[in-house]
Order: structure tokens, then sequence, then C-alpha cells
């Protein structure tokens, strides 16, 4: 199977358990991945219609307090939400972050990674990681800490699809010491010029968190930086065919 295909089953299979910009808690927009299935409040991503867009800054999303199922499920006006949102805002408002950017090629051409790290006195308080499969296919995830922990994660799909009839996929993540507390998805599709703002006027839909494991050890290895890109590049690249024997 080509890695843009194993992209694209990947993305399908996580919409069952998210590039563009918005906060945790909101639906406006203002800023997922290979190998799986991101004022005060950061802002919910809403991707450009075109492959690799830039990545913008997008904020987990506060319209939705359904119940979900999740580690520990919350409402998205609980404290602990307020407080990753209120986090959330510092980091964006901060102008202080120096940037390092990193790359990675998988072997034989079959994709590549592209990740910026944001830091502030050696820690990292953001970081971007842009999977990009063979054929330009892939996701970016936006990744949010304090104190050394994931607490907010935004995924968006590349556009995929004709021009004609794009579809857009983003999901958020919330957690609190190391736990998933709110997982949330949308996803639109039509045409490619209109598609962007038919994602900042889609409902948020509360989704289960089983895919948060994985997005949090994304997360644990893009904040290593170079120490962390050889694991980084088995999560990410194709695993060559095992041999058996006979």
């Amino acid at each position: 199977m080509s890695r843009s295909a194993m992209i694209f089953a990947g993305v399908l299979l996580a919409t069952g358990c998210e590039r563009g910009a918005t906060a945790p808690g909101s639906s406006s927009t203002t800023a997922a991945a290979s190998g799986g299935e991101h004022g005060a409040q950061p802002p919910a991503a809403a991707a450009p219609a075109t492959a690799q867009p830039a990545p913008r800054a997008s904020a987990p999303d506060a319209a939705a307090d359904a119940e979900h199922q999740s580690a520990a499920p919350e409402a998205s006006g609980a404290p602990r939400i307020d407080e990753i949102r209120k986090k959330y805002a510092e980091i964006q408002a901060d102008k202080g972050l120096q940037t390092n950017e990193l790359r990675m090629a998988c072997p034989g051409g079959e994709g590549r990674a592209e990740v910026q790290l944001h830091q502030k006195n050696g820690a990292v308080s953001k970081a971007v990681l842009k999977d990009i499969a063979a054929g330009d296919a892939g996701s970016t995830y936006q990744f949010y800490y304090d104190n050394g922990r994931l607490i907010f994660a935004l995924n968006d799909a590349f556009p995929f699809g004709e021009p004609a009839k794009t579809r857009l996929l983003q999901r958020r993540y919330y957690y609190h010491q190391g736990s998933p507390i709110l997982c949330m998805r949308k996803s639109v599709e039509g045409p490619s010029d209109k598609v962007e703002a038919l994602l900042n006027q889609a409902p948020n839909e509360p989704v289960d968190c089983s895919f948060a494991p994985k997005v949090e050890r994304l997360a644990s290895l893009v904040q290593k930086g170079a120490a962390g890109m050889d694991e980084l590049k088995k999560q990410l690249c194709p695993q060559p065919p095992r041999q058996t024997g006979r």
C-alpha cells in the first residue's frame, strides 16, 4: 500500500473513534497524521484548501459540552478546560519565543516531516509537526506544553479530494496530567474555495479519545528535538515488510 493510501486510511479510521487555527473553545478560525488519526480561548483550526498550507495557530474548541468517552470526560466549560485555554492564549501571545526547525526524510522517498519548536528559556512551549507523505498527503499537529507536559494538541488533515470537492478534517485533544480529558472533531466537504469557511461554521462533535495516547507519544518525541528524530522516523515512516522464513 502506498504512503498516501496509508494516510487516507488512517484519517478515515481516526474519525470513527483534525489544518487551520482556532481557539480551544471557539468555532472561529485563527491558525492530523500519518499513522493515525491541536481572545483568551485557543482557536479551532481550519485548513486551507491546498495541499501543504502553512500551519496556523489554532486553539481548542469551546463549543462542545456534550458527553463523550475518555479517561476523564469533562465538559468544554469545565475549570480545567478553561485553564488550558488560558495557557494556550498566553503561549500564542508570547512574542519572545525562539524558533528552531528540524527536518526528517523517510527512506526511499516515502515521505518527510518538518518540525518547528517554539522555546522559552530552553523549554518548549509549542511545537508544530508537519507529516508529509509521498504525493503531499498527510497532516499537521500543533502541540502546546505547560511545565513540560502536553496540555493541548490540534490535528488537521491536509485537504484531499478533487478541487470541486475537498474534504477537511480537524481534531482537538485536551490533556491533564498526561491523560486526555476532552476530545473533539469537525469535518466538512465542499468546493475548495469554500471549504475553509464551511469548517469554521461546522459544529464541534465530541469523540472518544482512543487516538489521544498516540498523539501524546508524538508530542513527547517532537519535544525532544534532535534527540527524538530517530524514534519519530520510526513512528511516521512506512516500515518495510517483515521477512518470513519458510
